[in-house]
């Protein structure tokens, strides 16, 4: 949700910074213009922390002067409820701050805006699955918080991560502030094209080693050690709450790509989506057996133009499914689905160009693309990480005739 916004599809569209105009400003006031967060559907409630984490062994290849490989994890879990517990902000801030002002958004609209986890409260007793989650090119962790908290509220941890020097303003504790590579952000352009093509291909490497880092971290944390460089305090009970037996993961946009390569490297994590992203690296060739869902927007139907999905899914192996939801963009995978018509980029994109809103969102109602994206989100990691049948993933269904079984 950045000034890049990832890649998924071969356009311009999808790298421009989102204007939007409002002349409500005091509206921000009774928050009638921050970001949607709907309320997650399951039993547990929500708790949410942030973890500072630094791999002194990787040197950083990203990083204009060098150093260790530094990286913001956030943490959605079940969480015991009691009194005491702040309501989470969507984002730190300085992030949500440089987020309004990169896109012009409302005033107020990220900045304290609340979701609906607390910070910090005891993980609930249990071993529940973990899901992984890494964003689009120049992304944000939070970009799905409506599905993180949706996870977490059905009993999993869900564990996001954010790259440094390409998630734009990244905020580490004390205030420090690290912006991205604005030449890393443009590779969204042209995804296809060879100059692009090498430096998403370096991206990815640097993701997949960011993703088995925290993995390694994951299981110290499992044996009772912090990581925090800042030494802050986890949760209580989150050590014993995690089972690292069974792990998932998903990635909207080159995170998808993200995910896919993940799983081809590293045995412990057992099953993937990708929500709308391009297949780079290895992967593409070699394909998975594992359990992968391809979820892809309007763009990925019969003559969608991206050759990676062509060429990766026939090498799929294990179980696997390729969804298409009809009417909607790139960004109706994450939170910008459920605030589009709010901040009013339907007005603002359609005049600038009527395929610039189709192919980044598309007339599918906000809430209800949040709805779908949720439910079978949830499905999948429902049925891989805890062996429960689930006959959405299996047949076409009458209840959301907008996702489509290719």
């Amino acid at each position: 949700m950045r000034r890049c916004m990832g890649v998924g599809i071969v356009t311009v569209a999808l790298t421009a910074t989102i204007s939007v105009t409002t002349s409500a400003g005091a509206s921000s006031a009774h928050g009638s213009v921050q970001i949607y967060q709907p309320k997650p559907t399951g039993g547990h409630s929500v708790g949410t922390t942030r973890l500072h984490l630094v791999d002194r062994l990787r040197q950083d290849p990203l990083a204009p002067k060098g150093g260790p490989r530094e990286l913001m994890v956030q943490f959605w879990y079940p969480a015991l409820d009691g009194p005491g517990f702040a309501r989470a902000h969507y984002m730190p801030h300085g992030e949500a701050a440089a987020l309004e002002g990169d896109h012009q958004l409302p005033a107020g609209s990220i900045v304290d805006a609340p979701t609906q986890a607390h910070v910090s409260p005891p993980a609930e007793p249990g071993r529940h699955p973990v899901v992984l989650f890494y964003p689009g090119l120049c992304g944000d962790r939070t970009d799905t918080t409506f599905l993180d908290e949706q996870l977490a509220s059905q009993g999993m941890i869900v564990v996001a991560m954010s790259s440094a020097h390409e998630s734009a303003d990244l905020e580490f504790p004390g205030g420090r502030m690290v912006p991205s590579d604005p030449t890393i952000c443009g590779a969204g352009q042209d995804p296809f094209s060879p100059t692009d093509q090498r430096i998403l291909n370096r991206l990815q490497t640097v993701h997949v080693a960011d993703t088995r880092f925290v993995l390694d971290e994951l299981t110290r944390i499992s044996r009772g050690i912090d990581p925090d460089v800042d030494r802050k305090p986890l949760p209580l009970g989150i050590s014993q709450a995690m089972d690292l037996t069974r792990i998932g993961m998903f990635g909207h946009s080159t995170g998808g790509s993200t995910t896919a390569e993940v799983m081809r490297e590293d045995s412990r994590v057992r099953a993937g989506i990708d929500l709308d992203g391009l297949i780079l690296g290895p992967v593409l060739k070699t394909g998975l057996k594992k359990p992968f869902l391809m979820f892809g927007s309007d763009y990925h139907n019969v003559t969608e133009p991206d050759p990676s999905w062509q060429s990766f899914i026939p090498k799929l192996s294990g179980w696997h499914r390729w969804l298409r939801l009809r009417d909607a963009g790139h960004y109706r995978f994450t939170d910008l689905a459920g605030s589009s018509r709010r901040w009013g980029l339907d007005k603002t994109l359609k005049q600038a160009s009527p395929e610039t809103w189709n192919l980044d969102f598309g007339d599918i109602g906000d809430r209800r693309a949040m709805t779908i994206v949720a439910t079978y989100v949830t499905a999948f990691f429902q049925r891989f990480l805890r062996a429960r049948h689930e006959p959405l993933l299996d047949r076409p269904s009458k209840e959301f005739p907008e996702v489509q079984f290719r």
